[in-house]
């Protein structure tokens, strides 16, 4: 990632020890700013597959077709895994929401937590595994 940071009246990105940690910073999230934040993703990695802790620290809302296409084969492109981490009742919901149709199609190991660093090192025993 050329650039280490970058943020949006909406959410934030930060790359640091292989890992993309994406922040929602406002809402309400519609189609439009679901698919920046892909194509941002992407343009910022280079279009190389990384590992995301997507954090839901003030995300007060997400449309219908933003959820639909965040956990389409396009809005996961370039994942190789993902770690939701929620702090409230609504994002509990469409975290579950999420893992359900990722994790039932089975396009990226998907996994909720509660606690941040236990989905840090949840993806750093991917990113392990990964390079074994």
């Amino acid at each position: 990632m050329r650039d280490k940071f970058y943020q949006t009246d909406f959410y934030r990105f930060k790359y640091e020890d292989d890992i993309m940690f994406m922040t929602y910073i406002n809402g309400p999230i519609t189609l439009d700013i679901a698919k920046e934040i892909v194509a941002k993703r992407c343009e910022k990695m280079n279009n190389e597959d990384v590992f995301i802790l997507i954090d839901d620290m003030n995300l007060k809302s997400i449309d219908h077709e933003a959820r639909a296409y965040l956990s389409s084969d396009e809005g996961v492109k370039g994942l190789k895994a993902g770690a939701l981490v929620v702090s409230s009742a609504f994002s509990k919901h469409m975290a579950n929401f999420f893992l359900k149709i990722t994790v039932n199609k089975q396009k990226i190991p998907t996994r909720l937590f509660t606690d941040r660093q236990e989905a840090i090192d949840w993806l750093n025993a991917l990113k392990a595994k990964e390079a074994e």
